[in-house]
């Protein structure tokens, strides 16, 4: 896919940027098989970073990260390729990976509060992410928000991490809804936030993070400070919020991480990831 005049000036304009069906059938399908993988990853303690939260249905698995070293198919989709290509095309030179995640967003799955992206990511001033939604991203399941024309300009901050609640109640923000094959870029200084997914179904995503090539590698170096910092300051804020960012802006309620299946979909009962989509 080659992005148009229009669709850059848009970029320009709003700091994010939509592409409906960019991904095929074939590439979704076995990022669904990936993104299981994961699920079970975490179920069992296996690779990779993984945080869990307290819903209404029990202890749920709500975002994986740090596996594009790990899974054969997902670390090539987000190390390389066309994919780079769209980041290239955006930040108007080559890309590296910063880093990857999942966020599962399953039913009673917190949202997080207005933020920006670039006052969490370090080592580099800033970023272009890439959401790649596996299930449908819509205002009940918690999709993302975005204010436009804010690109490359830090709003003011709480002490959090958060935009400031005086400033966020000013922005005109705007429910992005997308469905699984669409592609949605957003700029590292785009303010933005979601809401708890209020539906029966999960709302799985990929956010993976990229900088400027000629600016360095940074992805072992900033999960290596994360993990450092998590261990020195725990798993929660204050016991009230899952530690999830480097910032305090994830609205999930901690809890231990489960061990079994309810690892996996965040349900009391056992049941496979695609049993619990499907229910």
């Amino acid at each position: 896919m080659v992005l148009s005049d229009q669709q850059l000036l848009d970029w320009r304009r709003d700091g994010w940027l939509v592409l409906r069906g960019a991904v095929t059938a074939e590439t979704l399908a076995s990022l669904d098989a990936g993104v299981d993988d994961l699920a079970g990853w975490a179920a069992a303690g296996g690779p990779g970073l993984h945080h869990f939260e307290q819903t209404s249905g029990g202890a749920a698995l709500a975002r994986s990260e740090r596996f594009a070293d790990e899974h054969p198919v997902l670390g090539p989709f987000v190390s390389g390729g066309w994919l780079l290509d769209q980041v290239a095309a955006v930040l108007g030179e080559p890309a590296v990976l910063f880093k990857e995640k999942v966020n599962f967003k399953h039913p009673g799955g917190a949202g997080f509060a207005p933020h920006q992206d670039a006052t969490a990511y370090r080592f580099v001033d800033h970023h272009v992410s890439v959401m790649v939604p596996l299930d449908p991203s819509t205002e009940a399941s918690g999709c993302l928000y975005f204010a436009p024309g804010y690109e490359q300009r830090q709003l003011a901050t709480d002490d959090r991490g958060r935009v400031d609640e005086a400033v966020a109640e000013t922005l005109d923000w705007r429910p992005v809804e997308v469905e699984a094959g669409d592609l949605v870029l957003f700029d590292s200084y785009a303010p933005h936030y979601s809401g708890t997914n209020t539906s029966d179904r999960s709302r799985r995503a990929l956010y993976l993070t990229y900088n400027a090539a000629r600016l360095g590698d940074h992805r072992a170096a900033y999960y290596a400070d994360k993990e450092a910092e998590f261990e020195r300051l725990g798993e929660s804020f204050s016991g009230e919020r899952v530690r999830i960012s480097i910032n305090d802006d994830f609205l999930g309620i901690p809890v231990a991480a489960p061990s079994g299946a309810s690892a996996v979909d965040g349900q009391e009962q056992a049941e496979s990831p695609a049993e619990a989509r499907d229910r």
